[in-house]
């Protein structure tokens, strides 16, 4: 069973902006302060509208919180979600294996073109996977 995701109120504040300029429907937010980043979780299907047509959604936003945003579009099957996290690297192959002591270990092969990405998004999926899913650890190969 997953974490309950605990909103802040400038989480709120911040997915009530995010939703009012989208018509997206927003799961949560992770805001990294060192990056001046924003990171939104958006319900299943709906990270075409969040971006909106040309990403003038997310220019919207970038200009109005004065933050780069980044979407990304949550799935039920942490499988499929590594993956849309780690777009636009692609996931060669991933799998979950289940140790005799219970822990879970989320294995990612990537095809390693876009190495300084890499490093990046691997942060955010060992964060978001936890979160979502209590995976223990995330091995990306």
């Amino acid at each position: 069973m997953a974490n309950k995701i605990k909103l802040s109120i400038e989480d709120i504040g911040l997915i009530t902006t995010f939703e009012n300029v989208t018509g997206a429907s927003v799961k949560d937010c992770i805001v990294d302060k060192e990056k001046e980043k924003i990171t939104f979780i958006v319900a299943e299907g709906q990270a075409g509208i969040a971006i909106g047509k040309g990403g003038i959604n997310i220019k919207r936003l970038e200009e109005k919180l004065k933050k780069r945003i980044e979407v990304l579009e949550f799935s039920n099957d942490p499988l499929k979600f590594v993956s849309n996290i780690f777009r636009p690297i692609k996931v060669k192959n991933a799998y979950i294996a289940e140790k005799s002591d219970g822990t879970k270990t989320l294995y990612v092969s990537l095809i390693k073109d876009k190495l300084g990405m890499i490093k990046t998004k691997s942060k955010n999926a060992r964060e978001l996977i936890k979160k979502y899913f209590n995976i223990d650890e995330i091995t990306i190969q």
